[in-house]
């Protein structure tokens, strides 16, 4: 039976296995068994927490070309250093048809064995946890002593004698961005400037707003040396720029990110392709406008009516309506009931889609095309038909074929796995915990929680999702859903000045669910 050998040195552990150690131990074990060892997969100076090891991924991959049956390794944990890591990689050599042995630990093909090779994935997890508390504890110790703990040196220093220093060439960049943020000029302004001067990164590519940003947050440009979120004040660290200067530039950027925004600002509209008009069922889309003021006032607007002026519906302020459903969402989405609701409908729709084998069905299908397709155009090589176009053809189907065994091989170790309610519950209780004046976290609750959004000139019908169904909610199943007919409200009507937020709905598949009653906002945006 022909196998492979993987091994892996981390250069931090002392006392490991070396490279030669393992390959010994790998053939002896290969003589021993019967084994013939077709090939030898070796990875120096990696860490098992990093699974992007190039030799360990081409082993993967060489897996799908069943050219041998089994890889021997060391112990466990060359396999990965937690236990889903583990457990991946080795349904991936499974799926093709390959079985992974041990050297040093001996695992028996039995039911015991199971149960004993679980809990050496369990410690190759603690393992890996307890080494990168270690390795932590080693760069804090380095960093006491003021000292470079590697990874990107910041603009305007150089590392000598492992510390680091002033560089006369880049000290005065660094020096100059704070001046001229100092003085007025925006990051896009800085980063314009510098580019244009020729500057750029460690890497070779042009500065960008992100890297102006870390320069004028960084501590150890005023003397404060920091590593890891943690600063080191008994560190006697070189400073280039003053704390008056410093000071200065902290209190700007905060008031920047809170002002609103500059006319050179592009906004971003959080309900883009959720919000419809009321009157007519069209999107509506973000714009700005400026006062004569010159403030900035953004808004949706209908696009019928801005394409072809056959809607009456008014502009909805952008603020206002983005508010109004976010608090909204919070106040249904987040309560006790509407969690238990969600994670009650969400179990009950997973475990009938668990059963569906449709999907995977479909994937195999499909792969067995693509192949039958690949040995064709082999044979048509091997008859002497070869070009340019069936080389692409080849490349193209190679892709396909590449892809569809990602696809296949993710949905089966998906439908493997098992969710609770509780699971469920436990994922949508961490919305509770975001900040919801972050921008981030309202892009979060509106693209997971919210299908659609209507305005009407006197309510907003807002509809959201519990399901995997992420069809858009049409204005006619709104209408009929809120009890109304066409463009006439049969329900709660309301004077102008305010908005009747319609019967709230959860979406089950095509239908719509009332959950609440209706709700009146005072509306000073319409």
């Amino acid at each position: 039976m022909n196998a492979v050998v993987y091994a892996r040195y981390s250069s931090h552990k002392q006392g490991e296995q070396s490279i030669e150690g393992q390959l010994a131990a790998a053939h002896k074990y290969a003589g021993k068994h019967g084994y013939t060892i077709i090939h030898e997969y070796i990875d120096r100076a990696q860490t098992g927490r990093n699974d992007d090891r190039e030799q360990f991924q081409q082993m993967l991959k060489d897996t799908a070309k069943h050219q041998f049956e089994t890889i021997i390794i060391w112990k466990i944990d060359r396999f990965g250093r937690n236990r889903e890591e583990i457990a991946f990689n080795k349904y991936r050599c499974k799926k093709n048809g390959v079985k992974v042995l041990y050297t040093a630990e001996s695992i028996p093909d039995t039911p015991e064995g199971i149960i004993l090779e679980a809990v050496l994935e369990g410690m190759a997890e603690y393992y890996s946890v307890q080494l990168a508390t270690n390795v932590k504890r080693g760069m804090d110790n380095v960093a006491r002593k003021g000292q470079s703990v590697g990874g990107t040196i910041p603009l305007g220093y150089r590392t000598v004698d492992k510390r680091l220093e002033p560089d006369p060439k880049t000290a005065p960049l660094v020096k100059q961005i704070f001046e001229m943020y100092a003085a007025g000029s925006t990051q896009k302004e800085i980063v314009d400037h510098l580019n244009a001067e020729g500057l750029r990164t460690r890497k070779g590519k042009p500065l960008t707003v992100n890297s102006i940003r870390a320069v004028l947050k960084n501590k150890k440009y005023i003397g404060i040396y920091h590593y890891d979120g943690k600063e080191y004040p008994d560190v006697n660290f070189p400073a280039l720029i003053n704390t008056e200067t410093f000071a200065k530039v902290q209190q700007m950027l905060v008031q920047n990110r809170k002002a609103p925004a500059r006319k050179w600002t592009k906004a971003e509209y959080l309900l883009t392709g959720k919000l419809f008009c009321g009157l007519c069922g069209h999107t509506m889309v973000g714009e700005c406008g400026t006062g004569k003021s010159g403030a900035k006032y953004c808004y949706y607007n209908c696009l019928e009516k801005k394409r072809n002026r056959t809607c009456r519906k008014r502009a909805v302020r952008k603020g206002w309506i983005e508010n109004l459903v976010l608090e909204k969402a919070k106040a249904v989405v987040m309560s006790d009931e509407m969690i238990d609701f969600i994670s009650g409908k969400t179990y009950r729709y997973y475990i009938e889609q668990n059963t569906d084998t449709s999907y995977t069905d479909s994937l195999h299908a499909e792969l067995e095309q693509v192949k039958t397709a690949i040995a064709n155009l082999v044979r048509a090589v091997e008859a002497g038909i070869f070009n340019a176009a069936t080389k692409a053809r080849m490349d193209e189907l190679e892709q396909q074929q590449r892809e569809l065994e990602t696809a296949l091989a993710n949905a089966e170790l998906v439908s493997g796995l098992r969710l609770t309610q509780d699971h469920i519950k436990f994922f949508l209780l961490q919305f509770r915990q975001l900040d919801f004046e972050e921008q981030d976290s309202q892009r979060r609750i509106i693209d997971i929680f919210v299908n659609a959004v209507f305005v009407y000139d006197d309510r907003v019908t807002i509809t959201f999702n519990y399901s995997g169904d992420n069809r858009t909610i049409t204005l006619p199943e709104v209408d009929a859903a809120a009890g109304v007919r066409g463009l006439e409200v049969t329900g709660h009507h309301v004077g102008a000045s305010c908005i009747s937020l319609a019967p709230t709905f959860f979406k089950s598949q095509s239908a719509l669910i009332p959950l609440s009653k209706s709700v009146l906002f005072k509306n000073p945006a319409l």
